[in-house]
Order: C-alpha cells, then sequence, then structure tokens
C-alpha cells in the first residue's frame, strides 16, 4: 500500500498542455509490473487532446490527477458523452482512464470529485470505466491479471476494483476477453462452419485496401446495425470513423478483413489485427529515436506474435435468425485458419464480449474455454 505520510492534492488538469503529467501516472502505478505496456505517448497525448480527438467533438471531460507530495499515485476523467445521452436518456455521466496506486484515500478522492463534476452538470448517475466511450476502451479488469492486456484494452490492478466497491459503486455488466492459440479449429466450430456454408449462395472476400474508406465505412454500417440492440451501444459517430479509418491504415492489410456475403450482398464481418501491445512491450511509450523502425520492421516481416480480434458482427436481420450464429462461426474460422497456416501465433484475443450475449460467449468458449480476462462495468447514483 501506498505511504500516506505526504499530504494528498487532487489537480483538475489543463489538456494539452498539462499531457505530460497525466501519461506520468500509470507509468508510476504500474511501475515493475511485468504485465503492464506503456502505451505510446504520441498516440495517447493525441487520443485525449480536445483540439484533435473524436470524442470532444460530442462530450466533455475533465482530467484529475492525485499526488502525494511530487509523485503522481492516481488519475481519472470524469466525462459527459451527449451521443450516450441521445440514444438512452438515462441521464448517466461517465468516469475513466482509472489507474491509481493502493492508495484507498486517494482512490476516494479521485471519485468524489469526478462525481462532484458530474452532479454539477446535473447529472444523477455515474457509470464507468470508458476511456472515453464504449468505442473506446471499456471495464475495469476483475480478472486475468497473470498476462498483458491486448491492444486497446485496459491494464489493471486487484485492487481498483475493490476501490469502486468501497465507494458504492456496484456490477452492471461484464465484458469478457477469450484468448487461444490458432493451431486448429475446433471440430464444433468446424461443422457450423459447413452448415452456415450451405446457407444459399454464401461467400467471404477480404478487405480491399484499394477501396480503403469506402470498406471501413461498409463494416462501421454493418457495426452499428448488427450491434443497435445490445447493451449499452452508441452507433460510431463520423468523427469516429475518421479517427479509426486513420489510425488503422498504416497497419492494416487486405488479409486482416473480410466481409461475409450473401447472393452478393454483405452482411457480416470480422477484422483481425496484429496486436500492438506485443509490439511495443519494449518501447516504454517512445517512438524515438528506432522504436519507430522497430514497429514498421515487424509489421512489414509480420514477425508478431499476438493478435485480437476487435470488430466481429452480422447484420442483426440474419444475426436473430437460427442461422445467426453458424454466420459468425464461418467467420471466425476463416481467421483462425488463416492465423494457423500463416503467422506462428502465441494467442489470438477475441474481445470484448458481453456477459449478456449468449451466442458470443458460447462462441468464445468453444473456441478458447473460459474468459481469459474479465472486465468489469460499474454504476452508483450520485
Amino acid at each position: 500500500m501506498t505511504p500516506a505520510s505526504d499530504e494528498l492534492r487532487i489537480r483538475r488538469l489543463a489538456i494539452p498542455r498539462e499531457a505530460r503529467e497525466w501519461l506520468a501516472v500509470p507509468k508510476v502505478v504500474y511501475a515493475g509490473d511485468p504485465n503492464f505496456i506503456p502505451q505510446l505517448d504520441l498516440l495517447e497525448k493525441q487520443r485525449i487532446d480536445p483540439r484533435k480527438a473524436p470524442f470532444f467533438t460530442f462530450g466533455q471531460a475533465v482530467f484529475l490527477v492525485a499526488h502525494r507530495g511530487a509523485t503522481p499515485v492516481g488519475r481519472l476523467t470524469a466525462q459527459i458523452n451527449r451521443r450516450h445521452l441521445e440514444f438512452h436518456r438515462d441521464n448517466t455521466g461517465h468516469f475513466g482512464f482509472f489507474d491509481c496506486a493502493n492508495d484507498p484515500e486517494a482512490a476516494h478522492a479521485l471519485l468524489a470529485e469526478a462525481q462532484k463534476w458530474l452532479k454539477e452538470q446535473g447529472l444523477s448517475r455515474i457509470m464507468g470505466p470508458f476511456s472515453f466511450s464504449i468505442n473506446e476502451e471499456c471495464g475495469c479488469l476483475v480478472e486475468g491479471f497473470d498476462s498483458p492486456p491486448a491492444m486497446l484494452m485496459p491494464p489493471g490492478k486487484p485492487y481498483i476494483g475493490h476501490f469502486l466497491e468501497e465507494n458504492g459503486l456496484s456490477k452492471v455488466i461484464d465484458l469478457f476477453a477469450y484468448r487461444t492459440k490458432p493451431e486448429r479449429v475446433p471440430v464444433r466450430i468446424a461443422q457450423l462452419a459447413d452448415r452456415a456454408a450451405r446457407f444459399g449462395t454464401v461467400e467471404i472476400r477480404h478487405f480491399d485496401m484499394r477501396r480503403y474508406r469506402a470498406e471501413i465505412d461498409l463494416l462501421i454500417d454493418i457495426y452499428n446495425d448488427a450491434w443497435s440492440d445490445s447493451w449499452g451501444f452508441v452507433p460510431f459517430s463520423t468523427a469516429e470513423i475518421d479517427s479509426l479509418a486513420h489510425e488503422l491504415k498504416p497497419f492494416f492489410r487486405d488479409e486482416y478483413g473480410r466481409f461475409l456475403m450473401i447472393e452478393g450482398k454483405e452482411v457480416g464481418f470480422a477484422v483481425g489485427l496484429p496486436d500492438l501491445n506485443g509490439i511495443i512491450a519494449s518501447f516504454g511509450g517512445r517512438l524515438l529515436p528506432f522504436n519507430w523502425l522497430k514497429l514498421i520492421w515487424t509489421m512489414k516481416r509480420e514477425t508478431w506474435r499476438t493478435g485480437r480480434i476487435p470488430f466481429l458482427g452480422v447484420r442483426r436481420a440474419w444475426r436473430t435468425t437460427p442461422r445467426g450464429s453458424a454466420l459468425v462461426v464461418l467467420l471466425v474460422k476463416d481467421l483462425v485458419e488463416q492465423a494457423s497456416s500463416r503467422y506462428d501465433m502465441d494467442w489470438a484475443e477475441y474481445s470484448w464480449v458481453r456477459e449478456t450475449d449468449s451466442r458470443m460467449v458460447s462462441l468464445g468458449e468453444a473456441i478458447a474455454g473460459p474468459p481469459a480476462k474479465t472486465y468489469r462495468i460499474f454504476a452508483k447514483p450520485i
């Protein structure tokens, strides 16, 4: 536990001017943790910059940091997501980026300040962590501390979930991450995929980088339709799509994405990406002077050892039919077969999956067994 000898101080940072202080917190909190992977400072600065980050086209946030003396011991955002409020009408504000040393007083002070600010904005409930929205990093890690997180998944400490509970927040939903070494397709998965292939004229085509932006737009259109009835869903905004397209392009290849087509029309998609975390683990958050060359070389030679499937979906009209599960399986089988035949991977992660989505949970368990990691969303009235 962090010594409480120095007086605790909570500061509200001016971003981007004080971004360096914000970025320093997780490096202190997770110092010595072999499973912590510092994110690239350049990208982290961009994602919190109100002048650049897509979230700030429809939201606002305050950035809070806790210090004891000169040492940062925690950080937290409180934010208002207008798209969430328009879509759900639940008068709920959010918190995110909750990284904290084992310091209960600091955790309490950060959460109290976040709740106070949200209440002053007229909101009556706090929920999170969302960093910043449900379309970005989500959840507090509550199980699976024995391995590093995949890209775009948050790190965690076992005590952080307890801090939230001690401050009156309770579970809303769990989000699962499944991991497997893609050596072979389980028999049950192969059977379901074969069944799906017999549904009329079914085929799979790869992403077409020559039509990159149009393909991204099609992917998001299917995604927004596929998950529109799921817990917490908020459709991607135009600004978020623009940002996603820009960030993915340097790392994307045709074979990383595929569309499921029925009678010539795209009804589903899946994206499998190299796990950036596995590549930058030794970078310490820095690209200069030579880490950028290591990153480019690894991507060019495809020597990465871990991957993640962050996007997967079938249009709701198909997903909710008896054929829906088999169609999703067909997409996953195609990715797994590619990974097993082309790449020597330690694991591939399927994340995240809502615990309430029984079909996707069953698929994850059929491929990989129990979840490798569980992330929890918490909430309380304020």
